[in-house]
């Protein structure tokens, strides 16, 4: 079974069981630590992408395994055309696990870091109703078409978010 190291949104539970489509018990979460890396805001988005140099400290996220096949294939489909699961080795508890995690595939970074209690507290919520609203996608659409609608999701989850 793999092991996947969550950095961004993913980290959140609500985002997690919202995106898979059930709750996230049966899975196992550890805290680990990439080095050499930094998180950095998409241009024009609320979630990071993970980027490597020697020179940056190191990313903290959470392992997770246990995930089934078709977890996997809702998580690629929340991911969209833009992130791709390549292989990193994470340290847990000064263990080396290698892990797969999303990789940019069609995304910029920002020259703005990226952090998740920051964006636990201003943007979880949206984060979540947005999510939801992209979900609703899953089995209609594959990632490629679906990929047209997230303007249009975007907007719509901001909006239904202003009105609560």
């Amino acid at each position: 079974m793999d092991y996947y190291f969550f950095y961004g949104t993913l980290r959140s539970l609500p985002v997690l069981e919202t995106v898979i489509g059930r709750p996230s018990s049966g899975l196992v979460f550890q805290e680990a630590f990439v080095p050499h890396s930094e998180l950095r805001l998409v241009m024009n988005e609320s979630f990071p992408v993970i980027i490597f140099d020697p020179k940056y400290k190191g990313v903290q996220g959470t392992l997770v395994k246990g995930l089934s096949n078709e977890d996997m294939s809702r998580i690629l489909f929340f991911e969209d055309v833009e992130f791709i699961p390549q292989k990193l080795v994470a340290k847990v508890e000064e263990k080396n696990v290698e892990a797969k995690y999303f990789s940019q595939k069609g995304v910029r970074p920002s020259g703005e870091s990226w952090s998740f209690e920051k964006w636990k507290n201003n943007d979880e919520e949206l984060s979540i109703l947005t999510a939801e609203l992209w979900m609703n996608l899953y089995g209609k659409y594959t990632a490629e078409e679906a990929d047209q609608y997230w303007v249009d999701i975007k907007n719509k989850a901001i909006l239904q978010f202003q009105s609560k």
